[in-house]
C-alpha cells in the first residue's frame, strides 16, 4: 500500500504558519509590546513636558502674560485668516451658481430646439417609411407572391 498516507502514532502535528495572517491576535507567534511601551513612554513624556510648562508659567507670571497676549494675538490672526477664507468661499459658491444658471439657459436655448427639430425630422422619417412600405414594398410582395402561387399551381399541374 505505497500510495496511503500512514499516520504513526509518534508523528507530530505540525501546524503551517501563514506568513500573510488576517487576523493577527490568533496567530501563534509571540506578541510584542515594542509599540505599547513605546506609546506609554512618549505619553509620558508630554505630560511631563505639559507640566513642565505649567509649572513654569506659574512661578514666572510676567512670562505668562507675555505668552497670554502673543497668543491672542496668534488666535486674532487665525480668526481673520478663517474669515477671508469662508469670504472667498462664499464667492466661489456664488461664481458657481451664476455658471451653472448659465448652463442652464445655455440648453434652454441651444439644445431644446435641436431636440424639436430632431422630432420633426423623425416623424418625418417614420411617415416616409409608412409611405414607402404601403405604395413600394406591399404591391411588389403582392406580386411576387402571386408569382410564386402561380409558378408552384402550373409545376403541380404540369409535373402529374
Amino acid at each position: 500500500m505505497p500510495n496511503e498516507l500512514m499516520i504513526s502514532p509518534s508523528a507530530e502535528l505540525s501546524i503551517p504558519i501563514d506568513s500573510e495572517n488576517k487576523r493577527p491576535e490568533l496567530s501563534a507567534e509571540p506578541v510584542h509590546y515594542y509599540p505599547a511601551l513605546i506609546g506609554v513612554g512618549v505619553a509620558l513624556v508630554i505630560i511631563l513636558l505639559f507640566g513642565g510648562i505649567g509649572t513654569f508659567l506659574y512661578h514666572y507670571p510676567e512670562v505668562t502674560k507675555i505668552l497670554r497676549d502673543i497668543f491672542i494675538i496668534f488666535l486674532g490672526m487665525g480668526v481673520f485668516v478663517i474669515i477671508m477664507l469662508l469670504i472667498v468661499l462664499i464667492v466661489i459658491i456664488a461664481y458657481l451658481a451664476l455658471k451653472i444658471h448659465d448652463l442652464v439657459q445655455l440648453l434652454d436655448r441651444e439644445i431644446k430646439p435641436m431636440l424639436e427639430k430632431l422630432q420633426s425630422t423623425v416623424t418625418t422619417v417614420q411617415g416616409t417609411a409608412v409611405f414607402l412600405s404601403n405604395n413600394a414594398v406591399q404591391p411588389i410582395i403582392k406580386t411576387a407572391s402571386a408569382v410564386s402561387a402561380t409558378q408552384s399551381i402550373l409545376r403541380s399541374l404540369f409535373q402529374l
